[in-house]
């Protein structure tokens, strides 16, 4: 067999393999692969790589050896078996696999998407009270601990909404801005500790205020805050209801959630209430885990969903290629390693 022979041989089982690679991805991808772009187009030029080794390899390498025959005529009736026929077969899957590889490199992308993605979402700004009484027990394990699982788990519900969160007691702080990185933001409230901040009154007006700074940020159509906490507003500074009044200047609603059993609490249910009318939107109270829970479950059923506009996107192809080209490779090795072994 001539080298020539056998370098279009490799090329051919190579071929053949990509051949059935593209009827594959055509039936998964669809009309996306009639519609490709590449982000690193400079990677196609890798693919000269796995050619180049080819040839090195079939022109360079030694000849197999082969048996003579004394006798011309018995072995022309010798026929190559099919085994024979296909000994570079794993040659070619590996040729195509190289070639997949480079054109993954290359990061093909589809053109089908338009040039900037819309969802649907709305800024939302968390306020949770970190005062001492946040401690009580009332709410399995504590108050706070209670009101962070609840929290988690609405962040998670809202995945195509910015969030912030701020915490207070004494003071405000901001502990994530608006963001859509919602695992960070979640990491951050599954940190907050009693202590963080000076616990031993709660500025509920400074809450609202470092909220509203927060939603200054916002272009979006609807601004909620959350308002969660067990006490009374008993801190100098801002006024709740004069930081009310200003959200509702700025179009932003806030709920608030008055949590936990108040026997002997000193508590003001009727500005929470007054609050949350001011701006249109509404006063819970939790008393208990199942209250936290359901107030959580309406708040998420009343919050309406606006227009947001991403940033430029399109679908990234690449995975698809990855694919075909980890099982040609493990075809290789297997044909490899089994019936088209070879020995030396």
């Amino acid at each position: 067999m001539s080298r020539t022979f056998l370098f279009l041989r490799i090329l051919g089982f190579a071929a053949l393999a990509l051949a059935l690679t593209a009827v594959f991805l055509g039936a998964w991808v669809g009309d996306d692969l009639r519609h490709v772009s590449f982000a690193e187009p400079l990677w196609l030029l890798a693919g000269l790589a796995p050619l180049v080794a080819v040839g090195v390899r079939v022109w360079r390498w030694p000849r197999p050896a082969t048996l003579r025959f004394s006798r011309a005529r018995t072995a022309a009736r010798m026929r190559a078996g099919f085994a024979a026929r296909i000994v570079d077969l794993p040659d070619g899957f590996r040729l195509a696999a190289a070639l997949l590889l480079a054109v993954a490199l290359a990061r093909p992308q589809s053109t089908r998407l338009s040039d900037r993605l819309e969802h649907e979402g709305i800024d939302i700004a968390i306020a949770l009270d970190l005062s001492d009484s946040m401690e009580s027990p009332d709410l399995y394990p504590n108050r706070l601990e209670a009101a962070k699982q609840v929290i988690d788990d609405f962040i998670a519900r809202r995945p195509h909404d910015r969030v912030s969160v701020v915490a207070f007691g004494a003071t405000a702080s901001t502990v994530a801005p608006l963001t859509l990185d919602h695992d960070v933001v979640r990491m951050l409230v599954r940190k907050l500790q009693l202590g963080g901040l000076d616990g031993s009154r709660t500025a509920i007006g400074a809450g609202i205020g470092v909220s509203l700074n927060r939603l200054s940020e916002s272009e979006a159509k609807s601004k909620v805050l959350v308002l969660l906490t067990d006490g009374v507003h008993n801190a100098e500074g801002i006024d709740p209801d004069s930081a009310a009044q200003e959200a509702a200047d700025r179009d932003v609603q806030i709920y608030t959630v008055l949590i936990g059993r108040h026997t002997g609490q000193n508590i003001d249910p009727g500005r929470l209430e007054r609050m949350a009318s001011a701006t249109g939107g509404y006063a819970y109270t939790a008393e208990d885990r199942e209250a936290l829970t359901t107030s959580f479950q309406d708040l998420l059923n009343k919050l309406e969903r606006s227009a947001i506009a991403g940033e430029p996107v399109r679908a990234e192809l690449f995975a698809w290629l990855l694919w075909p080209a980890l099982l040609l490779l493990g075809a290789e090795v297997l044909l490899r390693t089994t019936r088209l072994r070879r020995f030396p």
